[in-house]
Protein backbone atom coordinates (compact mmCIF):
# COMPACT_ATOMS: atom_id res chain seq x y z
CA UNK A 1 0.00 0.00 0.00
CA UNK A 2 1.48 3.27 -1.22
CA UNK A 3 2.29 5.90 1.88
CA UNK A 4 -0.20 9.02 1.51
CA UNK A 5 1.75 11.76 0.41
CA UNK A 6 1.79 15.15 2.51
CA UNK A 7 2.34 18.59 2.08
CA UNK A 8 3.40 20.52 5.18
CA UNK A 9 3.40 24.39 4.90
CA UNK A 10 4.79 26.50 7.94
CA UNK A 11 3.46 29.82 8.49
CA UNK A 12 5.11 31.16 11.42
CA UNK A 13 7.54 33.99 12.16
CA UNK A 14 9.13 31.57 14.66
CA UNK A 15 11.32 28.80 13.28
CA UNK A 16 12.56 27.67 16.88
CA UNK A 17 10.02 27.35 19.99
CA UNK A 18 7.17 27.18 16.97
CA UNK A 19 4.00 25.48 18.75
CA UNK A 20 2.53 25.47 15.02
CA UNK A 21 5.30 23.81 14.02
CA UNK A 22 5.78 21.18 16.36
CA UNK A 23 2.28 19.90 16.07
CA UNK A 24 2.23 20.13 12.66
CA UNK A 25 5.32 18.07 12.43
CA UNK A 26 3.73 15.72 14.62
CA UNK A 27 0.14 14.97 12.44
CA UNK A 28 3.06 14.87 9.59
CA UNK A 29 4.69 12.25 10.59
CA UNK A 30 1.71 10.24 11.95
CA UNK A 31 -0.11 10.76 8.51
CA UNK A 32 2.63 9.72 6.46
CA UNK A 33 3.90 6.60 7.90
CA UNK A 34 7.05 7.38 5.54
CA UNK A 35 9.32 10.70 5.96
CA UNK A 36 10.13 10.37 2.54
CA UNK A 37 6.15 11.05 1.42
CA UNK A 38 6.18 14.53 3.09
CA UNK A 39 6.64 17.64 1.00
CA UNK A 40 7.48 20.85 3.15
CA UNK A 41 7.14 24.36 2.14
CA UNK A 42 8.67 26.57 4.85
CA UNK A 43 7.09 29.93 3.50
CA UNK A 44 8.91 32.46 6.10
CA UNK A 45 12.02 30.77 5.54
CA UNK A 46 11.63 30.80 2.02
CA UNK A 47 9.04 33.37 0.95
CA UNK A 48 6.52 33.68 -2.03
CA UNK A 49 6.35 36.56 -4.41
CA UNK A 50 2.75 37.92 -3.79
CA UNK A 51 0.60 38.70 -7.18
CA UNK A 52 1.87 42.04 -8.98
CA UNK A 53 0.66 42.94 -12.80
CA UNK A 54 2.96 40.80 -14.56
CA UNK A 55 1.35 37.71 -12.53
CA UNK A 56 -2.22 39.27 -13.48
CA UNK A 57 -1.70 39.93 -17.24
CA UNK A 58 -0.54 35.97 -17.63
CA UNK A 59 -2.92 34.57 -15.38
CA UNK A 60 -6.15 35.62 -17.53
CA UNK A 61 -4.30 35.29 -21.00
CA UNK A 62 -5.21 32.43 -22.51
CA UNK A 63 -2.26 29.08 -22.18
CA UNK A 64 -1.72 28.96 -25.90
CA UNK A 65 -0.89 32.37 -26.28
CA UNK A 66 1.32 33.38 -23.25
CA UNK A 67 5.15 34.40 -23.96
CA UNK A 68 7.60 33.11 -22.65
CA UNK A 69 7.95 36.16 -20.15
CA UNK A 70 4.28 35.30 -18.57
CA UNK A 71 4.96 32.07 -18.41
CA UNK A 72 8.09 32.76 -16.21
CA UNK A 73 5.87 35.00 -13.91
CA UNK A 74 3.21 32.19 -13.29
CA UNK A 75 6.32 30.02 -12.44
CA UNK A 76 6.40 29.71 -8.96
CA UNK A 77 2.50 29.79 -8.83
CA UNK A 78 2.52 26.57 -11.38
CA UNK A 79 5.07 25.36 -8.78
CA UNK A 80 3.04 25.51 -5.61
CA UNK A 81 0.49 24.26 -7.48
CA UNK A 82 1.79 21.15 -8.73
CA UNK A 83 2.56 20.60 -4.89
CA UNK A 84 -1.01 20.55 -4.01
CA UNK A 85 -2.43 18.70 -6.43
CA UNK A 86 0.11 15.67 -6.00
CA UNK A 87 -0.19 14.69 -2.60
CA UNK A 88 -3.09 13.43 -0.45
CA UNK A 89 -3.42 15.48 2.97
CA UNK A 90 -2.24 19.62 3.52
CA UNK A 91 -1.38 20.02 6.86
CA UNK A 92 -0.88 23.94 7.09
CA UNK A 93 0.85 24.97 10.49
CA UNK A 94 -0.51 28.45 10.60
CA UNK A 95 -0.53 30.52 13.95
CA UNK A 96 -3.19 33.85 14.28
CA UNK A 97 -1.53 37.07 14.19
CA UNK A 98 -3.99 40.25 14.61
CA UNK A 99 -7.00 37.71 14.57
CA UNK A 100 -6.51 36.45 10.79
CA UNK A 101 -3.50 34.37 9.08
CA UNK A 102 -0.37 35.65 8.69
CA UNK A 103 0.94 37.12 5.37
CA UNK A 104 3.27 34.17 4.15
CA UNK A 105 0.40 31.85 3.87
CA UNK A 106 -2.37 34.32 2.44
CA UNK A 107 0.46 34.45 -0.48
CA UNK A 108 0.42 31.07 -0.91
CA UNK A 109 -3.43 31.04 -1.02
CA UNK A 110 -3.36 33.84 -3.33
CA UNK A 111 -0.56 31.85 -6.02
CA UNK A 112 -2.81 28.35 -5.98
CA UNK A 113 -6.08 29.87 -6.09
CA UNK A 114 -6.15 30.37 -10.34
CA UNK A 115 -8.84 30.35 -12.23
CA UNK A 116 -9.10 27.27 -14.99
CA UNK A 117 -6.12 25.02 -12.71
CA UNK A 118 -7.63 25.35 -9.11
CA UNK A 119 -11.09 26.28 -9.65
CA UNK A 120 -13.24 27.33 -12.76
CA UNK A 121 -16.28 29.05 -13.46
CA UNK A 122 -19.18 27.11 -14.92
CA UNK A 123 -21.91 29.02 -17.07
CA UNK A 124 -24.93 26.60 -17.91
CA UNK A 125 -28.71 27.46 -18.12
CA UNK A 126 -29.08 27.95 -14.60
CA UNK A 127 -27.03 30.29 -12.67
CA UNK A 128 -23.47 30.38 -12.74
CA UNK A 129 -21.48 28.49 -10.10
CA UNK A 130 -17.85 28.19 -9.76
CA UNK A 131 -16.75 24.59 -8.91
CA UNK A 132 -13.27 23.30 -7.31
CA UNK A 133 -11.03 21.20 -9.08
CA UNK A 134 -8.52 20.19 -5.85
CA UNK A 135 -10.75 17.05 -5.19
CA UNK A 136 -10.30 14.33 -2.36
CA UNK A 137 -7.12 15.78 -0.44
CA UNK A 138 -8.05 16.24 3.57
CA UNK A 139 -6.67 19.88 4.76
CA UNK A 140 -5.43 19.95 8.42
CA UNK A 141 -5.13 22.95 10.04
CA UNK A 142 -2.90 22.84 12.86
CA UNK A 143 -3.86 26.31 14.86
CA UNK A 144 -2.35 27.77 18.14
CA UNK A 145 -3.36 30.94 19.31
CA UNK A 146 -2.52 33.38 22.05
CA UNK A 147 -5.85 32.82 23.91
CA UNK A 148 -7.95 33.75 21.24
CA UNK A 149 -10.93 31.21 20.87
CA UNK A 150 -11.29 29.55 17.39
CA UNK A 151 -15.06 30.39 16.03
CA UNK A 152 -15.21 32.81 18.17
CA UNK A 153 -16.36 36.56 16.77
CA UNK A 154 -12.61 38.16 16.58
CA UNK A 155 -11.62 35.00 15.20
CA UNK A 156 -10.90 36.20 11.23
CA UNK A 157 -8.97 33.29 10.27
CA UNK A 158 -10.83 29.84 10.50
CA UNK A 159 -13.79 31.02 8.49
CA UNK A 160 -11.68 32.50 5.49
CA UNK A 161 -9.78 29.40 5.60
CA UNK A 162 -12.73 27.10 5.56
CA UNK A 163 -14.37 29.12 2.81
CA UNK A 164 -11.63 29.60 0.40
CA UNK A 165 -9.90 26.15 0.85
CA UNK A 166 -13.64 25.08 -0.18
CA UNK A 167 -13.90 27.61 -2.99
CA UNK A 168 -11.12 25.44 -4.69
CA UNK A 169 -13.01 22.07 -3.89
CA UNK A 170 -11.33 21.29 -0.67
CA UNK A 171 -13.89 20.63 1.62
CA UNK A 172 -12.80 18.68 3.91
CA UNK A 173 -10.79 20.84 6.13
CA UNK A 174 -10.35 19.96 10.32
CA UNK A 175 -8.92 22.04 12.63
CA UNK A 176 -6.59 21.27 15.25
CA UNK A 177 -7.51 23.88 18.31
CA UNK A 178 -4.54 24.84 20.68
CA UNK A 179 -6.29 28.27 21.24
CA UNK A 180 -3.99 29.22 24.27
CA UNK A 181 -1.40 27.20 23.82
CA UNK A 182 1.29 29.03 25.84
CA UNK A 183 -0.76 29.15 28.64
CA UNK A 184 -1.46 25.05 28.48
CA UNK A 185 0.57 22.72 30.83
CA UNK A 186 2.43 20.07 30.40
CA UNK A 187 -0.25 17.29 30.70
CA UNK A 188 -2.36 19.64 28.19
CA UNK A 189 -0.09 19.59 26.25
CA UNK A 190 1.06 15.85 25.98
CA UNK A 191 -2.79 15.17 25.90
CA UNK A 192 -2.98 17.50 22.52
CA UNK A 193 -0.07 15.71 20.68
CA UNK A 194 -1.59 12.32 22.02
CA UNK A 195 -4.18 13.48 20.37
CA UNK A 196 -2.99 14.16 17.10
CA UNK A 197 -1.15 11.18 16.97
CA UNK A 198 -5.07 8.92 17.17
CA UNK A 199 -6.35 11.45 14.49
CA UNK A 200 -3.76 10.32 12.00
CA UNK A 201 -3.74 6.27 12.86
CA UNK A 202 -7.43 7.13 11.92
CA UNK A 203 -7.58 9.37 9.25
Amino acid sequence: MTAPRILTLYSSGRTTKSASRELADRLSRGLAGDADAIVTRDLVANPLPFVDEAFVDAAFTPPSTRTEAQIEALRVSTEVMDELMAVDHVVIATPMYNYSIPAALKAWIDLVARANETFRYVFDDGDPYVEGLVKNKTVWVVMPTGGTALGSEIDYATGYLKFVLGFMGMKDVRFIDAAGWREFDDARKDALREELKALAASA
